[in-house]
């Protein structure tokens, strides 16, 4: 026999029993949207039935968003707050007193710092400096002691170079400059913008196509892809080729590597969103933007990295893409067929 318990008029009814016809989904949303409607009026119907408690909305944020400013401090003032040299290649033709006389002095000023090459004339140093096989060469024979270095590798790199050769030989230097920056790229960091912008943009990319439809076919997901990464390619060789002159390499060129390296991120930020879900984008955020930035070499080369942080250097599509794009526009293609490999592999295997 089943007990009912009845209350009588007018009194207040404690427990209200469930409906068993009742949509889980559709009673969240009108949570939400009582939630919210006090404060936020007019917020669409989708956003209010997704929308979390009032805990998780609180701390999610702010742990992510710390999470994520922490390791950029922490990366970048490591990185840059105080860099040393770290078997970074020189060239030196001279004689063998003059030469072993300056490999002793910069050994001793930084051990484990440099990595010496010997070569016969001047005009082999040259030729291994506008190469980038060196970043700098001293040279001493019958015209005198100078430095040869590569304006190309940036201010910063060249003038700590500069500046640790003409203190080995012990009485200053001239320095001469072999192969200077383009006039419309008087820093050197006009490539590592131009990355850094682009590496954002397939990360912007990836997360906005899984947060607008995560379940579509991944056919048209590469589709929408590859259509983004030839327009960002294009895009950056018009600006930075085309109307700023500051990537002298040929318009193909900065096009065929831009749009790799926006495929390469884009596809790299899809499959950590795709195995992590939504922790999938504070990894790329650390991963492509940060750790990817961080040792592109577009502000430092990475011999001045921490011994932690250079092996990045040669696998991150960024550091790819930057050696490729000043290997394109300043030392006769070098490291580009390596970069372009690079992203391939990366956007390849990505959509494997």
């Amino acid at each position: 026999m089943r007990h009912v318990t009845e209350f009588p008029p007018g009194a207040p009814t404690l427990i209200t029993p469930p409906d068993p016809g009742a949509d889980p989904a559709a009673d969240h949303a009108r949570h939400a949207r009582r939630a919210l409607v006090d404060s936020e009026p007019g917020v669409p119907g989708p956003v209010l039935a997704a929308a979390a408690g009032a805990r998780k909305a609180m701390l999610v944020p702010v742990i992510t968003a710390l999470a994520i400013g922490t390791v950029f401090v922490a990366v970048y003032l490591a990185a840059f707050h105080a860099p040393s040299v770290r078997h970074q290649p020189l060239g030196i033709a001279a004689p063998d007193k003059v030469a072993a006389r300056t490999e002793l002095a910069l050994n001793n000023a930084a051990p484990d710092g440099y990595t010496f090459y010997r070569y016969p004339d001047a005009e082999a140093a040259r030729q291994a400096v506008t190469h980038d096989q060196v970043p700098a060469a001293l040279v001493a024979d019958g015209r005198g002691t100078r430095v040869l270095v590569a304006g190309a590798q940036g201010p910063s790199t060249v003038s700590s170079l500069a500046t640790a050769m003409t203190a080995a030989v012990g009485k200053p230097v001239p320095v001469k400059d072999v192969l200077p920056l383009a006039a419309g790229d008087s820093r050197g960091l006009s490539v590592f913008y131009a990355a850094f912008g682009v590496v954002l943009a397939g990360f912007l990319f990836a997360v906005s196509s899984y947060q607008i439809a995560p379940r579509l076919r991944l056919a048209v997901r590469v589709t929408s892809m590859l259509v983004f990464s030839a327009a960002s390619g294009v895009m950056v060789a018009l600006i930075a080729h085309t109307a700023l002159g500051a990537l002298p390499a040929s318009f193909a060129v900065v096009t065929a590597v831009v749009g790799l390296l926006a495929w390469a991120s884009a596809a790299a930020a899809g499959l950590l969103l795709r195995l992590f879900g939504p922790l999938g984008m504070p990894v790329a955020s650390v991963v492509l933007l940060i750790l990817g930035n961080a040792t592109s070499g577009g502000i430092l080369p990475a011999t001045f990295l921490p011994a932690w942080l250079s092996p990045l250097a040669s696998v991150l599509p960024p550091a790819a893409a930057v050696r490729g794009l000043r290997g394109a526009s300043y030392f006769h293609d070098a490291h580009l067929t390596g970069a372009t490999l690079t992203l391939l592999a990366w956007g390849l295997g990505c959509l494997t």
